[in-house]
């Protein structure tokens, strides 16, 4: 518990610290502050030696190829089957057989394109409390659990950038390129779809399909598996069909934005710009998905929701500041993070045993 909370403090304190030099400065560039972030996050996820999945990867690692022998082998290239990750993957191990290389390598690439996204892409005075939802949400332990996973979200902050200026041929290139490192960033191939206003028919129509799979669970998600396994995706039954459901509390989580964004509609829509109808956007996506999970499957969705949590970590600090007061805005957001800090301690109960690390100088002793 210690760890976690200490986790939270430091973090969410250095993203403050960044927030108030860029609110003196006027400017939204990387301070020394944000560095110090960034080089904490990166030793946080880079010098790890267990949490969750990553066993796996260490393994993944050091009996991967090298890049010369994976690129010689034409199974390994096949696009539905993550060709990407696993050729970065060989690249590194090529040069070493060293997993925290390879982990600090990646959290390298993760957390600069995630907290420089982030800054860009939230008001000067939101960017603390985004980095803060980042954290609570569970973004954070992803970044130590999920390599893959986390390191095609990363990718797809800059296909974000990319549709948020309307350079669609980019957005779609760098998707295409995102769901080689890992299969479900093509999910943000309908995003383009999406971009309307929050609730508009488009919202409709997706709430209508997610409302009619539930309904036909069963049917529905078998003929979906049928249809991947024809076009060569192998997803095992057992994967869907685990009898896991999604907890309660994190689906009631991710519905704040878009049942605060549906109650407040008239005075939200009117003032918003086309980068937060985007993220509110996805953070209805992303409750859908968790709903689909309280059916069955709860991993399978939980994982593909959190592609599209970013929206809901930009956008919240936004409908804060716009449906209340200054005067109150203080009093919501330390109800929020009061309230945010308690799902994030229930969330990661038993953290502090399960999370091990090397130390900076043992790292250095075998690298040097």
């Amino acid at each position: 518990m210690r760890m976690i909370l200490g986790l939270l403090i430091i973090i969410t304190g250095l993203a403050y610290l960044s927030q108030r030099q860029s609110m003196y400065t006027g400017k939204k560039s990387w301070d020394i502050y944000l560095v110090l972030l960034f080089i904490f996050l990166v030793l946080f996820a880079g010098l790890r030696t267990s949490y969750n999945d990553t066993s796996n990867y260490i393994n993944g690692f050091v009996n991967s190829e090298t890049i010369g022998d994976f690129i010689s082998n034409s199974d390994n290239l096949d696009l539905l089957n993550n060709p990407l990750f696993y050729g970065y993957q060989a690249l590194i191990r090529t040069f070493t057989d060293n997993y925290t290389i390879f982990f600090m390598i990646s959290a390298i690439i993760v957390n600069y394109l995630f907290l420089d996204f982030i800054k860009k892409n939230t008001d000067i005075e939101n960017f603390a409390f985004s980095i803060f939802i980042y954290v609570c949400l569970g973004t954070l332990m992803l970044s130590i659990a999920a390599q893959k996973q986390i390191l095609t979200m990363s990718i797809l902050t800059l296909a974000l950038n990319q549709l948020f200026d309307k350079h669609y041929v980019k957005f779609y290139i760098i998707v295409f390129i995102a769901g080689l490192i890992h299969t479900y960033a093509w999910l943000f191939l309908f995003l383009p779809l999406l971009d309307t206003k929050p609730w508009s028919v488009q919202t409709l129509i997706l709430i209508a399909v997610t409302i009619f799979i539930m309904m036909t669970f069963q049917s529905t998600i078998t003929s979906m598996l049928e249809v991947a396994d024809q076009v060569g995706k192998d997803i095992p039954v057992e994967e869907v069909f685990d009898s896991n459901q999604m907890n309660i509390l994190r689906v009631a989580v991710y519905s704040i934005v878009p049942i605060t964004s549906l109650l407040f509609k008239g005075r939200i829509n009117n003032d918003i710009d086309r980068k937060n109808s985007i993220f509110i956007q996805m953070s209805i996506v992303s409750l859908m998905f968790m709903l689909l999970g309280t059916m069955n499957g709860a991993n399978m969705f939980g994982r593909a929701g959190n592609y599209f949590q970013i929206g809901m970590i930009c956008s919240m600090p936004w409908i804060i500041r716009q449906l209340f007061t200054k005067r109150s805005v203080a009093m919501v957001l330390m109800v929020a993070t009061l309230c945010f800090s308690g799902f994030y301690l229930y969330d990661n109960n038993g953290f502090d045993t399960g999370y091990n690390r090397k130390s900076i100088t043992q790292f250095i002793g075998e690298v040097i």
